[in-house]
């Protein structure tokens, strides 16, 4: 039975209406994207000093390895919904990962129930925020937990994140050991008040700490991405229903039209 014209008119108003807020959280996830890929040049430039210092240090100190074992696996993810299987595959990959004896950190409250979902619990969670201006504060807790973890869990720490630039793949990159800087010939050490050994420590973790920052900033720049497609995707599905919408009320108005026409002929 072919749906009334009224009832279809009433379809292709709730489609405009979903389109609206389709186009709404799209704009929004452009906006996180961009402001996110926008901060990361200054986190790569506090991370470049912090290695650089740490060259510096490098004639009085020895050089500093991730003592052997399992190790720490920081996984960031998505923490807000309409991001198609984004959170999904990012549990994934940290599922193939991770071995028995890891410890295991989330950012991202839907990556960490998925992970939860296969039967792995985290040590410490916490949910990524929709601003970079909030990425600084849990880049400080995120450094914080992991360094309370490296004492049960000692060896290198690995973080798996989104990364746009590279169409959304995901890989597990090395937050720790940081990646050295070679020290420029001639380089003189700098001048301390503190201890070369307390002072390359403080380095560490700073350097710790801006590769957390970079990490996090990437997974904030890559769930927005992963929505962006999702809402670009769910914008073409609409499309399509409405042109079908469209088409039946089409049809009903005509057979309407032909019914009232035949009516009128025949006087009733």
């Amino acid at each position: 039975m072919t749906a009334r014209p009224e009832d279809l008119q009433r379809r292709l108003t709730g489609l405009e209406q979903i389109d609206e807020v389709v186009g709404a959280l799209r704009a929004i996830a452009s906006g996180q994207s961009a402001a996110a890929r926008s901060a990361l040049p200054a986190i790569e430039a506090h991370a470049l000093t912090t290695r650089r210092a740490m060259a510096r240090l490098a004639a009085s100190t020895a050089a500093t390895t991730a003592p052997a074992g399992p190790g720490l696996l920081l996984v960031i993810g998505a923490s807000q919904g309409f991001a198609g299987a984004y959170p999904q595959r990012v549990a994934a990959t940290a599922l193939q990962a991770l071995t028995p004896d890891t410890g295991l950190l989330v950012v991202g409250r839907r990556t960490a129930q998925a992970l939860l979902d296969r039967g792995r619990q985290p040590l410490w969670s916490a949910d990524l925020p929709g601003r970079p201006a909030a990425i600084p504060a849990l880049a400080s807790e995120v450094t914080a937990a992991l360094v309370a973890q490296a004492v049960a869990h000692p060896g290198p720490i690995d973080a798996i994140a989104g990364l746009p630039a590279a169409g959304h793949a995901l890989a597990a990159v090395r937050l720790f050991p940081p990646e050295p800087v070679a020290a420029a010939q001639g380089m003189q050490p700098p001048l301390m008040t503190l201890a070369p050994a307390v002072l390359m420590a403080s380095l560490l973790q700073e350097a710790l700490f801006a590769a957390v920052a970079r990490a996090l900033m990437r997974g904030l720049e890559a769930e927005a991405a992963a929505r962006m497609q999702a809402m670009a995707q769910a914008r073409s599905n609409l499309q399509r229903r409405r042109n079908e919408v469209e088409a039946a009320y089409r049809q009903a108005r005509q057979e309407q039209m032909t019914t009232e026409m035949i009516e009128l002929a025949a006087g009733r």
